[in-house]
């Protein structure tokens, strides 16, 4: 089987699983715009940049949708330059919406194009923060982001299957195009991302925390409303001054990933600074980190907070829940489609410093010995559970989204005779 991956990003979400079919026999290519890009597993292909930009002059409407297009011919360029080689693949997955995979299909009209959908734009937006300005116009934001959806239609319109991660982003789409999406997560490495035996708390020592104190961790790419950053700093500004142990460790750039941005020269970290009174030798701003160090503050963590409003969730939420952190989220949608109040982690209500520091305090109390730590103790067992029995990559996931794949190329092929399971050797 020969599959091509095209994404802006690498390895995004196509990485992992792509170096894991190539693991299995398959041949396979990754059409990215993410210089420096590489794999020893795949043939990785980084596009050339965009030609131009969108015409100043052009609505403001279909600026998106002509920038997709431009990013399209980008990528059809290189897709021309690897059939002339001979490479044909069987599958395209482009991540849809961003004009990757666009004109591939075009390209490779035999393949089967399984686009891979995040987010459809809706009015009003279910992603709205107290902190975002109403519209002045209604009517032209609505129409703004009708357009907005138009380069997931042109994806959608070749599609054979598509894919989207979970039940929650799925649900933001119209009937005719929700019917045919195939929900599928991308998966966790949950042999790496897994709970330590006690020796991951030496990794606290780099921020100078002592061994003995209250460790809160919130990681994210970003710091920004999507992402409940105000509301973390000011539920920590009312638990500095309640519990003197506790030190807090927050992971993401000093920028907005998701959201409006703010205006030139600001950032919501610079403005919770200013707003609130933070003892700031207790509040530890670890800037983006490897793979290995995440999961080792994660690791050390007494209780991790993971706020997000009604918008594509983190996998850091999931790696958490592998890692069997103590979990205190936001009770929205794309949440509690993974997480159970007081079952797999404690729930909050979003917007809300004050029931947010409650719920920490919950959690850290939970964590210390005596109070209710046994029942904590059985929370990050099960949060680590879900994950490890459902999510899985490679045992769950990927396997699974293989066989699905393999459908997709020969609709028509008769299903594999399946094998008897080996017995065990003595």
């Amino acid at each position: 089987m020969r599959i091509l991956f095209a994404h802006r990003n690498f390895p995004a979400q196509f990485g992992a699983f792509g170096e894991w079919l190539a693991g299995q026999g398959w041949e396979v290519a990754y059409l990215t715009q993410r210089e420096g890009a590489a794999s020893s597993h795949m043939r990785v292909v980084v596009c050339p940049a965009d030609h131009r930009r969108p015409a100043a002059e052009i609505h403001r409407y279909v600026r998106p949708l002509e920038g997709a297009v431009i990013t399209a011919q980008a990528f059809a360029r290189a897709a021309v330059a690897l059939d002339r080689e001979g490479f044909r693949p069987d599958i395209v997955m482009g991540h849809a919406g961003w004009g990757v995979g666009t004109f591939l299909a075009d390209v490779w009209p035999a393949a089967a194009a399984v686009p891979y959908f995040e987010w459809y734009y809706n009015w009003p937006y279910p992603d709205r923060t107290p902190w975002d300005a109403e519209a002045a116009d209604p009517l032209d934001a609505r129409a703004r982001n009708r357009i907005r959806n138009a380069p997931l239609w042109a994806d959608f319109s070749t599609a054979r299957l598509a894919l989207c991660p979970t039940r929650f982003q799925a649900a933001q789409f119209p009937a005719w195009m929700r019917e045919r999406l195939t929900v599928m997560h991308d998966g966790v490495d949950t042999a790496l991302h897994s709970p330590g035996e006690g020796q991951d708390r030496a990794i606290l020592a780099r921020w100078g925390i002592p061994p003995d104190a209250e460790v809160l961790t919130s990681i994210t790419r970003g710091m920004e409303p999507h992402r409940g950053f105000p509301e973390t700093m000011r539920a920590l500004a009312l638990l500095q001054k309640r519990r003197p142990r506790l030190h807090a460790l927050i992971g993401g750039e000093d920028r907005v990933a998701y959201g409006a941005q703010l205006p030139e020269g600001e950032s919501w970290k610079q403005r919770m600074l200013a707003e609130l009174d933070l003892d700031l030798s207790r509040l530890h701003f670890t800037g983006l980190m490897s793979r290995p160090d995440m999961v080792a503050v994660m690791r050390a963590s007494d209780a991790h907070v993971y706020l997000t409003v009604p918008f594509v969730l983190s996998w850091s939420l999931l790696d958490a829940m592998a890692c069997g952190c103590l979990l205190v989220a936001s009770d929205t949608s794309p949440v509690r489609e993974f997480v159970e109040d007081g079952v797999t982690g404690l729930l909050v209500p979003p917007h809300d410093p004050a029931a947010l520091a409650a719920r920490i305090e919950t959690a850290l109390d939970g964590a210390a010995k005596g109070g209710d730590a046994l029942r904590r103790v059985r929370a990050r067992a099960r949060a680590r559970a879900k994950i490890v029995g459902g999510f899985d990559a490679e045992r769950v996931i990927w396997p699974k989204k293989r066989a699905w794949l393999e459908g997709a190329a020969y609709p028509d092929a008769p299903a594999p005779a399946r094998a008897r399971p080996a017995g065990r050797r003595r």
